[in-house]
């Protein structure tokens, strides 16, 4: 009887093990993540200072607040509805509405994320990386006026992925030279994801895949339409230099199933640009 217990457990032991060894990603092994870059307009559509209630001016105070409750709530489910492994985002607010009654961070990022990291905040422009994800070494990296990069380090393994969140410029004097210095500066990085905000035409974009990188907006899937206000405008889905927003990322990371999705929470400025990765050579 003993002995048949021995037996019992030994095969229970080793089935385990089995099971352990199968679990654990062998070296080189790609990793997958779903992600995402959104614009979002600050909440308010593009325009700086959160969203405002438009509705009825004869709306208490507790009326007003209640009607962005429910805004906030929208956000949220859209969020948590993506499962992203990283959202990036840009033009962020720290407060959702212009009350300054919602803490951004607090009701649409932290109910899914244990680590949010944000850049400095600007009037117009405010970047951060949401994800479940400990990124080191952040940083920052200005181009012109207040626009920046965050930047920070993703440790797997014994490699390092670079995760940047940007926003390039769209002023004509500053726009060509901020897109040479990402460039340059990507090729520093074996692994890297670069979310943003690229303000770019189609032929800028392509920039991109000629430094021999791959990208989401622009890469083997075709185009999809960013710049949700004008398409709407038109009566387009996408149309030739409306493909603004990109998820950049270094040869050796693929990028599949890629999408630019009607939200029903800020159309009317900027789309997302999601997407799965596969990272390899780790």
């Amino acid at each position: 009887m003993k002995r048949n217990i021995f037996c019992s457990l030994f095969i229970v032991f080793s089935v385990l093990c089995t099971l352990n060894v199968v679990a654990q990603l062998p070296d080189n092994a790609p990793l997958r993540m779903r992600v995402g870059t959104y614009n979002v307009g600050h909440f308010n559509q593009g325009w700086s200072g959160g969203f405002r209630f438009n509705g009825d001016p004869a709306y208490s105070k507790e009326q007003r607040k209640s009607t962005t409750e429910k805004q906030v709530a929208a956000w949220r489910q859209w969020i948590g509805a993506q499962g992203l492994d990283f959202l990036c985002v840009q033009e962020w607010n720290r407060y959702f509405d212009a009350d300054s009654n919602f803490n951004a961070e607090d009701e649409l990022l932290k109910p899914y994320y244990n680590n949010i990291y944000f850049g400095n905040e600007h009037k117009w422009i405010f970047n951060g990386i949401a994800t479940n994800y400990k990124l080191t070494n952040l940083r920052k990296k200005y181009s012109y006026g207040d626009y920046y990069a965050l930047i920070g380090d993703l440790r797997v393994g014994k490699k390092t992925i670079t995760v940047i969140s940007t926003h390039i410029p769209w002023q004509k004097d500053w726009h060509k030279p901020a897109l040479d210095e990402l460039i340059a500066d990507l090729k520093k990085y074996e692994h890297f994801i670069c979310f943003g905000d690229i303000n770019a035409m189609d032929k800028e974009q392509m920039l991109f895949r000629e430094a021999g990188f791959n990208m989401a907006n622009g890469g083997y899937q075709g185009w999809f339409g960013t710049a949700g206000g004008g398409l709407i405008l038109e009566g387009r889905q996408g149309k030739v230099d409306s493909n603004i927003d990109n998820i950049i990322t270094s040869k050796n990371i693929k990028i599949m199933n890629v999408t630019a999705p009607h939200t029903g929470v800020n159309d009317f400025d900027h789309l997302p640009v999601l997407a799965d990765l596969i990272i390899t050579g780790l």
